[in-house]
């Protein structure tokens, strides 16, 4: 534990330090009067950091040097910048020796004994911790995807972990990264719902809840660098953001910066990239005011976050997307075949609609649904109803207002189109829950603010407000299981000796193969007794069959992994 807490102080002052020089440059650069708070700056750090960190990945590893340079940039934010950094010190101050400061403490111990121990996520041990060992040991290497598909989900998340491991100084690769994120978040939605009360407006009230919802589901996954945990976190905090842009009526500027935000959420995770949709309500006034020099930067902006993706997807895999085919470009030797790519593609939907069979792809929808609403688990179920619920208490509250001629905020509209369009495609693509996660607890929870803001006045307040119970309702079952969960997770962890060093990546069983003088490894499906790579061997593939059906194009790794002439076996 206190090596994640001293972990999470460097990273706060990097991510800060960072995150003030690239405000500094915005605001200069659009000549914006727009006021940030401190996770504003923390968060901008980190999407800087995350594409700093992608694009020195394409030509070095990700280790010594390119955290002394971004050390040193920090560096020198600090001195540029000293008596901005000086006045946010003294505001800090205040709230660290108060009553609050004494709970925020409280709360970053509670997090770091999660982010100390636990178990993996799944897919962690399958190919999360390899990515970021590919990070720090190569940067890239071409046709990796060949080796395992996995290697060509291309999460630029992994990015940032890497360069704030710290492998190449410690005799460990740090993990804190995921319990960094959900910690700032999390100060800062409770710092904000502190003053609930004296709030007219809630918007950014229901973000801060949705936040600390989101965190009290997930904590006992704050160890594992997953990145499903720090898409949905930074989704949410998007949402929030936006929220209280409405709240205070703020410049269009906001809006155009949190749009190319969801471009950044979308190269973290797929499922996530609908929440670039909401650039239609900037993009509508900027070419309204004819801000064409402010259009090129904000596309700039969007290209500059998206290139290492990009990028990265075609040296990982061939193709500008992986796994989608319907994007063909490229023609290059270390391509992963198309057929690998369908069944690829294919898996994952089966899976995510629970029919866990490749030929099942082309099931219709009227037929998977009933099977696939059948493997959700009760409390999950009735997740999915308060969503069902909230929708049609959003349309009945949106119908009332304009019935009544009040007002109706159009940048509230669009983030409704945002989150529905996002829902949307995570149900049709791959429905897993977690997938979709942020998105379930946010439209809920949504729902009742902007009732709760409203007009509630005769028949409409008595539905209204039965649609309103119903939530809560369901909410009870889904909060009651996971606090049950984070009860019997403190109980049997305890006793486990992590309270100075975090526990490592899990070790697991491997057997290894020379390939052209290289030695490649891959998990011991009897041994381990399901699928599992360890950060601890590289390069590992969990599959000993892609091991067979791949190999490399000459003695130096770097050069890559190519397909064998052979069929999909």
């Amino acid at each position: 534990m206190l090596v994640v807490i001293a972990s999470w102080i460097y990273y706060f002052a990097l991510c800060l330090l960072i995150g003030i020089e690239i405000e500094q440059l915005l605001v200069k650069l659009l000549k914006g009067k727009w006021k940030f708070q401190i996770i504003d700056f923390l968060v901008t750090g980190i999407v800087g950091i995350t594409i700093y960190a992608s694009f020195f990945s394409l030509f070095y590893k990700v280790g010594m040097i390119a955290h002394i340079v971004l050390f040193l940039g920090a560096v020198y934010s600090g001195l540029r910048n000293k008596e901005f950094i000086k006045r946010l010190g003294q505001d800090g101050k205040k709230i660290v020796f108060s009553w609050e400061g004494f709970f925020f403490f409280c709360m970053i111990l509670a997090i770091a004994f999660f982010t100390s121990r636990g178990n993996f996520h799944t897919d962690t041990n399958i190919y999360h911790a390899q990515n970021i060992r590919l990070y720090e040991e190569y940067g890239i290497i071409k046709g990796m995807a060949n080796l395992q598909l996995h290697y060509g989900y291309n999460s630029l998340y992994l990015a940032f972990a890497a360069i704030m491991s710290l492998s190449w100084l410690l005799p460990w690769s740090l993990h804190t990264t995921t319990g960094f994120i959900e910690i700032i978040l999390c100060l800062y939605a409770l710092h904000h719902l502190k003053g609930f009360r004296k709030h007219t407006v809630h918007l950014e009230d229901a973000g801060c809840v949705a936040i600390l919802l989101y965190a009290f589901v997930n904590v006992t996954g704050s160890m594992s660098p997953a990145t499903d945990y720090p898409t949905m976190f930074l989704t949410i905090y998007m949402i929030t953001v936006w929220l209280r842009a409405i709240e205070k009526r703020a410049h269009y500027c906001v809006y155009a910066l949190l749009s190319v935000f969801g471009v950044f959420l979308g190269t973290m995770k797929l499922s996530a990239i609908a929440m670039a949709f909401v650039v239609i309500y900037p993009a509508c006034i900027l070419i309204q005011k004819k801000k064409w020099k402010e259009i090129v930067i904000y596309i700039g902006m969007g290209i500059l976050v998206l290139a290492p993706y990009l990028i990265r997807n075609v040296i990982l895999s061939g193709w500008l997307i992986y796994p989608f085919e319907a994007i063909d470009i490229f023609d290059v030797d270390w391509k992963v075949p198309l057929e690998y790519l369908l069944v690829d593609a294919n898996q994952i939907k089966v899976w995510g609609r629970c029919l866990y069979n490749v030929a099942l792809i082309d099931m219709p929808m009227k037929e998977w649904i009933p099977i696939w609403l059948e493997h959700q688990e009760r409390y999950e179920q009735m997740l999915l109803l308060a969503n069902i619920v909230s929708l049609v208490l959003s349309g009945y509250s949106i119908f009332y207002q304009w019935l009544k001629k009040l007002e109706i905020r159009t940048e509230l509209l669009v983030l409704y189109i945002g989150l529905l369009t996002s829902a949307v495609l995570w149900f049709v693509m791959a429905p897993f829950i977690r997938y979709g996660l942020g998105f379930l607890l946010v439209l809920p929870i949504l729902g009742i603010a902007v009732w709760f803001d409203g007009e509630k006045k005769g028949l409409y307040s008595i539905v209204s407000g039965c649609m309103v119970l119903l939530i809560f309702l369901c909410f009870t079952s889904y909060i009651d299981r996971y606090f049950t969960d984070a009860g019997v997770f403190v109980k049997q962890r305890l006793m486990d000796p992590y309270y100075v060093v975090q526990k490592d990546y899990d070790d697991g069983s491997t057997k290894s193969v020379v390939m052209n003088g290289n030695t490649i490894y891959y998990n011991d499906y009897i041994k381990e007794e399901g699928e599992r790579n360890s950060y601890h061997y590289f390069p590992n593939t969990c599959y000993e069959m892609m091991l067979n059906r791949t190999t490399l194009v000459s003695e130096n790794m770097k050069d890559g992994f190519i397909p064998k002439s052979e069929g999909i076996e």
